[in-house]
């Protein structure tokens, strides 16, 4: 690695390390979803990172999960049933791992206003896959 590389990833690393100690946050005018982070260096420069509110909901599939249907009991006791396709583009959602097993973690997003499904990732099959040794190709 040249001499300027290793330059340059150190002061990209000084940067993101102070970026997360010195951090001011505020939302965003046009956008109040999004939130703004601005971050003083030693060189009176400012970064700016913008970054989108985690919109992800953690819970578990009800009994009542079917084949169009998906039910979804959150981690605070509310039950959604979600549509797996959307009524309004016809696009299906994305389901990563079995749905067979109403006791495994999932973590959801939706689409059209909380509606329809737009992806499923069951987390307790992952975390399975990424803590046995076996699964791991050489």
């Amino acid at each position: 690695m040249t001499k300027t590389a290793r330059i340059s990833l150190a002061i990209a690393c000084g940067l993101s390390i102070t970026a997360c100690q010195k951090g001011m946050k505020h939302t965003t005018p046009n956008h109040p979803e999004l939130t703004k982070t601005e971050t003083s260096t030693s060189h009176n420069d400012t970064l700016l990172v913008i970054t989108m509110p985690d919109n992800a909901i953690w819970g578990h599939l009800g009994e009542n999960t079917g084949m169009s249907v998906l039910e979804f009991i959150t981690d605070k006791g509310d039950t959604l049933y979600l549509s797996k396709e959307s009524e309004i583009t016809g696009q299906a959602g994305a389901i990563y791992g079995s749905i067979r097993n109403n006791t495994d973690r999932f973590c959801i997003t939706t689409t059209d206003d909380g509606a329809t499904l737009q992806k499923a990732i069951n987390v307790t099959e992952m975390q399975e896959i990424w803590t046995d040794k076996t699964h791991i190709e050489k």
